[in-house]
């Protein structure tokens, strides 16, 4: 279960090298794929970016089909993470796969999701994060490739592969963190792998007591009822909780 909208707005404060021309020529998606808008963004991320990095992360999951579902859910997932308190932001749908995402530390973005199919998804964020008297508005392109394994125990594990690719707007800014790049590197996995252990403590509160877990969230106001009842269904539980607002 992936925390795309943290992930992704958590990028536009930082930077590393400029592009090589063949950034395009190793997207793993054929660019016709996508819509006429959607392949606009893509394709200008991909000829002019301040930063790529390429991140693997692994970890458990209940099962596929929830796995997607939040992968196609920010909203769901920021609350998720509020509810089990191991995070603070908050994403609200605003259309069709289209998100308003922030956080306390400053970071408030649009999210947007330009491509599903069974193995991948493709994030687009534009927004600003704010530190002291720094204000950074930035984009960012995440792909987000992932694929399923069973463990010898038989328990379900998804393998992913983040690859992002951010612009600072700010020329300036973005000279300034290339010159420091090798430091700013370990900055983004840090951040990366920060934003990835609150995902990573959601699955495995799913995967260790999946009827506790759904306990905890049904207590709460977070979800509406028609997401609580999605959610159960995913979560394969045979008894239904019982749910007073």
């Amino acid at each position: 279960m992936p925390r795309p909208a943290s992930i992704v707005l958590s990028l536009l404060i930082v930077a590393t090298a400029p592009p090589p021309a063949s950034a395009a020529e190793r997207f793993p998606l054929p660019l016709e794929e996508f819509g006429e808008g959607a392949r606009e963004k893509v394709e200008a991320l991909l000829n002019d970016y301040t930063l790529r990095r390429s991140p693997r992360l692994d970890h458990p999951i209940l099962n596929p089909p929830l796995h997607q579902f939040l992968l196609d859910r920010p909203d769901v997932g920021a609350a998720l993470a509020r509810i089990l308190k191991i995070g603070t932001y908050t994403v609200t749908g605003t259309g069709k796969d289209r998100f308003h995402a922030s956080d306390p530390e400053g970071l408030d973005g649009e999210l947007e999701i330009l491509y599903r199919d069974g193995a991948h998804r493709v994030y687009f964020a534009e927004g600003i994060a704010k530190g002291g008297l720094l204000t950074v508005r930035g984009k960012a392109l995440v792909v987000h490739e992932f694929q399923y394994r069973t463990a010898d125990q038989g328990q379900l594990w998804v393998a992913t592969q983040l690859t992002i690719y951010g612009k600072i707007e700010n020329p300036l800014l973005a000279l300034f963190l290339q010159i420091f790049s090798p430091l700013i590197g370990g900055l983004v996995d840090a951040r990366i792998s920060k934003a990835q252990g609150v995902v990573r403590q959601v699955s495995e509160l799913m995967v260790d007591d999946r009827q506790g877990t759904y306990a905890r969230i049904a207590a709460s106001d977070q979800l509406t009822r028609d997401d609580l009842t999605k959610l159960r269904e995913l979560m394969t539980l045979s008894e239904p909780f019982r749910v007073t607002r």
